[in-house]
């Protein structure tokens, strides 16, 4: 299967739009502001790689970055370059030279899985080139070593590779990227409901991991933090 018939209409079934691009909900809002915290975002030079409905763009543009982008949709696209983001090729070694040490803030939402192991590796390197030393990377996944994440992996055919905090610290090891964070990916608390379940599931996560002897975070995605180490080449 080629990637042009395995993504064919794989925007009318995400439900991206153009009325939607870019706009940010309050639940999107609480959403980024605990995944991105701790990490730079005004001023900074900031690339998402596979933006698309550009919602993680949106959020970063009400903060002052400046944006940068791929996607392979072509409607994605052009709707990023009407709101003035720079959209950059899908093939990353393209602006590696153009843009080595550019980016304070590297983003894959929901993007590594679409890829092989190789392919992961080649584009860890690339985020490395263009990453400049302090700058963060942040990715999110379907977290592999979770029971509750086959609602996410095993729901959409694109998905490639499995993976999880641990792989990610193995793909990584030796390079100039360092895991500063990797947890269960954020749940905002709005409302006695939600604040009442984010307290089960912290504490259901905790019983397990000491009931089993091991420590990993348990939430269907897994969000991993890195940060390409300071005066790096």
């Amino acid at each position: 299967m080629t990637n042009a018939t395995a993504y064919h209409g794989y925007e009318v079934w995400k439900g991206w739009n153009s009325t939607d691009f870019m706009a940010v909900t309050p639940s999107d809002r609480a959403y980024f502001d605990l995944e991105m915290r701790g990490i730079p975002v005004a001023g900074e030079d900031l690339l998402e790689i596979g933006f698309g409905n550009g919602r993680f763009l949106g959020w970063s543009a009400a903060r002052g970055a400046r944006l940068y982008g791929t996607e392979m949709s072509e409607q994605g696209k052009a709707l990023a370059a009407a709101r003035n983001v720079t959209v950059l090729p899908t093939d990353l070694s393209q602006s590696v030279d153009r843009h080595r040490d550019r980016f304070g803030v590297i983003a894959a939402f929901d993007v590594l899985e679409h890829l092989s192991l190789d392919e992961i590796r080649r584009m860890l390197d690339q985020i490395s080139a263009m990453l400049r030393p302090g700058g963060h990377c942040i990715a999110r996944f379907p977290n592999g070593q979770s029971i509750l994440s086959g609602l996410y992996q095993s729901g959409d055919y694109t998905h490639v590779s499995t993976l999880s905090a641990s792989i990610m610290t193995q793909l990584v090891s030796g390079s100039v990227l360092e895991i500063v964070r990797a947890e269960s990916s954020a749940y905002p608390d709005h409302g006695l409901a939600r604040k009442a379940r984010g307290v089960v599931r912290t504490g259901f996560e905790a019983f397990l991991c000491r009931l089993y002897g091991f420590r990993a975070p348990l939430g269907p995605n897994v969000t991993v933090v890195l940060r390409k180490t300071a005066g790096a080449a």
